[in-house]
């Protein structure tokens, strides 16, 4: 299985967890203003934005092959195998 989002999705991604962050995690007010200026250099069409969708689908690819490859013993040894 394999997803890739687009850039548009991981700007929605970005933009909600950030938002999330601001508003609800205990964190001082430097630390909110880091997380908008981050938020901000990650505009729409930007090449960090691209950066980032890239670094997020690797990230979700390769836990998504983590969890549907597994471990089993096979005639005495271990092989992986996906699920």
């Amino acid at each position: 299985m394999i997803v890739l989002l687009e850039e548009q999705e991981s700007w929605s991604l970005m933009m909600l967890v950030s938002a999330v962050a601001i508003d609800n995690a205990d964190i001082s007010f430097e630390g909110k203003e880091a997380i908008r200026r981050w938020r901000s250099e990650h505009q729409e069409g930007s090449p960090e934005l691209e950066g980032l969708t890239e670094a997020l689908n690797g990230r979700l690819n390769a836990a998504i092959d983590e969890k549907l490859m597994r471990r089993v013993k096979s005639k005495g040894r271990y092989e992986t195998v996906r699920r």
